[in-house]
């Protein structure tokens, strides 16, 4: 939707509930970031008490925690769309104790997304063009009706959206966006069905220091998480590092290869299949994700082509930077900074990004 139609509404809390009882009338399922436990998923949601408004995420190398708080301001955890739209385990067929065939059936309900990021946002855009056809992916991702974003003021420490230009605010792809202030929750739309939504809530229009605070809130955040150079030169500074193995074997040397960095990235989207025996009789064929960190990920049958971890772990930062651009023409990384974050050994991605642009750039 072109920048123009965007328009400023201001409210507060209430009206955030408003909106949510409105984009709940409007599908069958709300999903989003859900509060279970200590921990946050991201799934179906019931009710606003459910998002995770009243908690605040601390976010370091290799560590995550959790705290309550009415100031607090909660970014992302482990979870994204990737797993509502993406399963991480889908079942493809079970074969019966007849040898028949049922083959698995997928969702049909439509949905609407409320409070993700601008980060996940491009996620999904990244998505839709590497799992064109995809049937199952498309399946539900073709039934989500509404898009609700919650932008960054207050952007996390493994942040790096803005040095990929994929936040701290939304400009297209959205219905409605919204963005916590000190004063209250400034609300705009980004498409006519969007706009007809927030006329319904009767809020009021800013005025112009509201919409100045807004902008200097967003600009901040973008300086904050503005850590690299432009994608397209860490590109070029990849293509020339491939050869160099000293170099990948340095900046992967305390890399474990568990693939926490593959799961929790929100465009990371490769799969196996596996055949389970019950003992029934029955039999399960599934898909389940896979990481390219894995030792098995480049085992075929007489060789490995990506044998030693160091190839493993490089593909991973070429794919998101050099890879990714060339297939889709869109950058794979979004700079939510989840693999940072969820790294055991705390190995930062900005840092070996920075090595390479310092080492090879131009």
């Amino acid at each position: 939707m072109a920048a123009q139609l965007t328009k400023y509404f201001k409210g507060g809390l209430g009206d955030l509930r408003a909106l949510f009882d409105a984009v709940k009338n409007y599908v069958s399922v709300v999903v989003g970031y859900r509060v279970s436990g200590d921990a946050v998923g991201f799934g179906p949601v019931e009710s606003l008490e459910s998002l995770p408004l009243g908690l605040e995420d601390s976010q370091a190398p290799g560590a995550y925690r959790l705290s309550r708080g009415s100031s607090g301001f909660f970014r992302h955890s482990h979870a994204s769309p990737k797993y509502w739209l993406h399963l991480p385990v889908q079942e493809v067929f079970t074969v019966l104790e007849d040898y028949a065939v049922d083959i698995a059936r997928y969702d049909t309900y439509s949905a609407a997304l409320f409070g993700i990021k601008p980060c996940d946002l491009v996620s999904m855009e990244v998505l839709d063009r590497i799992l064109k056809n995809d049937d199952s992916y498309w399946s539900r991702r073709s039934k989500i009706e509404l898009v609700v974003v919650e932008e960054c003021t207050v952007p996390g420490a493994t942040c790096f959206c803005g040095s990929i230009g994929t936040g701290p605010s939304a400009s297209t792809g959205f219905d409605i966006a919204y963005a916590r202030l000190s004063n209250g929750i400034i609300f705009k739309y980004g498409s006519e069905k969007g706009l007809r939504i927030l006329e319904k809530l009767e809020l009021t229009e800013v005025s112009e220091e509201d919409v100045a605070e807004y902008e200097r809130a967003i600009a901040r955040a973008g300086e904050l998480t503005r850590y690299l150079p432009p994608p397209s030169e860490i590109s070029k500074s990849l293509e020339r590092s491939v050869s160099d193995t000293s170099f990948w074997k340095e900046v992967s040397s305390r890399c474990v290869g568990c693939t926490n960095c593959n799961m929790v990235c929100p465009t990371c989207f490769c799969t196996e299949f596996v055949d389970q025996i019950e003992p029934s009789g029955r039999a399960k064929r599934v898909r389940q994700w896979f990481g390219c960190l894995s030792h098995t990920y480049g085992q075929v049958a007489g060789t490995h082509y990506r044998p030693e971890l160091y190839m493993r772990y490089r593909h991973f930062v070429l794919h998101k930077f050099l890879f990714y651009p060339k297939q889709v023409g869109l950058v794979g990384c979004v700079g939510c900074g989840r693999c940072i974050t969820w790294c055991p050994v705390g190995i930062d991605l900005r840092e070996v990004v920075s090595k390479v642009v310092s080492r090879y750039g131009s």
